[in-house]
């Protein structure tokens, strides 16, 4: 997974890197609440230079949703 991506949602989440994978996602990790998610979605922005529409923060579910709308995005990520 993209280190500066891991980076972030551990810094926003406030948990260690290695708790962040695919399957990440609000019903595994308890820091993950909807003022948190917003926090995420803004730094993840700021981060890569790019902007989400609504539609595409409605789709994310778990990491591996961002990680794929980062791709349409053309950040270049592993999925």
């Amino acid at each position: 997974m993209n280190e500066k991506l891991v980076q972030i949602i551990a810094n926003v989440f406030n948990v260690e890197p290695s708790r962040i994978n695919d399957e990440t996602s609000p019903e595994n990790l308890e820091e993950w609440d909807s003022f948190n998610f917003y926090v995420l979605l803004d730094e993840v922005e700021n981060g890569f230079g790019i902007k989400f529409d609504l539609d595409e923060t409605l789709d994310i579910k778990k990491i591996k949703d961002l990680k794929k709308i980062l791709v349409n995005h053309g950040v270049k990520i592993e999925l």
